[in-house]
């Protein structure tokens, strides 16, 4: 089935997202909504609205306390020349800055209601925008341009839910090239002063009980106690390929992405938190040799580890899906099970489906233009069992079905 793009505005189509009762949810930045979609009360998936959010929604995310809440992160005015960068001009025109906007999934079938508007938070903070969420129902949110972390109340039952109730300044004058000025006494409707430090991915681990942020613009990986909102550890990434990185759904592992031009190689390594000195350790993997670096998902149960190899202009090795046993990591080794082949195309995008206990069961690859199809991979054996053309140029992809949220799909870490 295919949904025409009048329903979402003629425009284009971001994050995905499903919540715990089974909505789907997909971002339209252009017009500043999020769509919603009943996949199951009819025969085939039924648009049944569009939500305003604030300025240029990009991630999505779902409550990992609460499944039925999905958080949308506002990046902000984008538009050439502005003079309000990073500004939710919808919600927060006065104060300045981004912005959340929480919403409710409703609930399908009979006596069932749609999605829900609960409100939108502005942050102050001027940036691209990620958010991780922490046992105690504080939700973590960073701002890259700003360099910070807000820290909103997560607990539908506080009278404080969805406002910012404290934020970190992730400044370092040792990496400014003027210090830091003193935030602690700022109030906190009063903007921090920006720095150089460019939050970009934040994780919590279920292991340590800690939030994890890199800062790009720093080299490093912090961590944060949602006790105390202190700096416990720093990890540096000074003379490492790695740029980005993702955490094991046990919370054992850090995972570090990067990439070398010379020779051309995609880079893993990883961080493991349970060990009493957590240091950064290197994987040896030949076979990402000659490839650029692409997407990654670990399973729910963190049995197995995906990556593609990107389709980079300086790739020698290019469409390529990698599965790996988890379960066999010990630096620097990590067991292949399969270089996947993929259609050769424009690009590709995956999915992964788990059930049960998170175990995963099959793949969906998407293969852009001139492909134009979906790819089902069986995960036991690795093998392609089905290709299905779709429309024109597919990206993002995403694999539903109903209870999946449970066994871990489309986690928010």
């Amino acid at each position: 089935n295919t949904i025409d793009a009048a329903k979402f505005e003629n425009v284009a189509l971001g994050d995905m997202q499903f919540s715990d009762k089974d909505w789907v949810f997909l971002n339209l930045a252009a017009a500043n909504k999020v769509a919603t979609i009943d996949p199951l009360t009819a025969a085939t998936p039924v648009h049944e609205g569009n939500l305003s959010t604030g300025t240029r929604p990009v991630h999505l995310y779902r409550d990992r306390n609460d499944g039925e809440v999905i958080w949308i992160m506002n990046d902000g005015d984008n538009a050439a020349g502005t003079t309000t960068p990073g500004d939710d001009l919808v919600n927060c025109a006065t104060q300045g800055g981004g912005s959340v906007t929480v919403v409710h999934n409703g609930h399908l079938g009979p006596g069932g209601s749609p999605p829900t508007l609960l409100g939108t938070t502005c942050l102050l903070a001027d940036g691209h925008k990620v958010a991780a969420f922490a046992d105690n129902k504080q939700v973590f949110v960073s701002s890259t341009t700003a360099g910070e972390i807000a820290v909103l109340d997560g607990d539908e039952t506080s009278a404080n839910y969805r406002k910012m109730i404290a934020r970190i300044d992730l400044c370092r004058s040792a990496k400014e090239t003027t210090p830091c000025n003193d935030e602690s006494a700022t109030p906190i409707t009063t903007a921090f002063t920006p720095n150089a430090s460019a939050p970009h991915g934040i994780r919590w681990s279920t292991l340590t009980k800690k939030v994890y942020s890199i800062q790009e613009g720093y080299g490093e990986i912090a961590e944060i106690d949602p006790a105390t909102l202190a700096i416990t550890k720093t990890f540096d990434l000074a003379g490492t390929p790695y740029t980005s990185y993702g955490i094991s759904p046990d919370g054992k592992y850090l995972l570090l992405r990067g990439e070398t031009t010379a020779p051309q190689a995609t880079k893993l390594g990883v961080i493991d938190l349970s060990a009493a000195t957590p240091a950064v350790a290197d994987l040896t993997i030949p076979e990402l040799d000659g490839t650029s670096a692409g997407a990654f998902k670990f399973a729910p149960n963190s049995g197995r580890f995906y990556i593609l190899a990107g389709n980079g202009a300086t790739a020698t090795k290019k469409d390529r899906l990698f599965a790996f046993d988890w379960t066999t990591v010990a630096p620097p080794a990590l067991t292949l099970l399969r270089e996947i082949p993929l259609v050769s195309t424009g690009g590709h995008g995956f999915d992964i489906l788990a059930e049960g206990a998170g175990e995963v069961k099959y793949l969906v690859v998407s293969n852009a233009a001139p492909a134009n199809s979906l790819t089902i991979i069986n995960a036991i054996d690795h093998q392609e069992k089905q290709t299905v053309a779709v429309g024109a140029n597919p990206g993002g992809v995403m694999v539903f079905d109903s209870g999946a949220a449970l066994a871990g799909n489309q986690a928010s870490n």
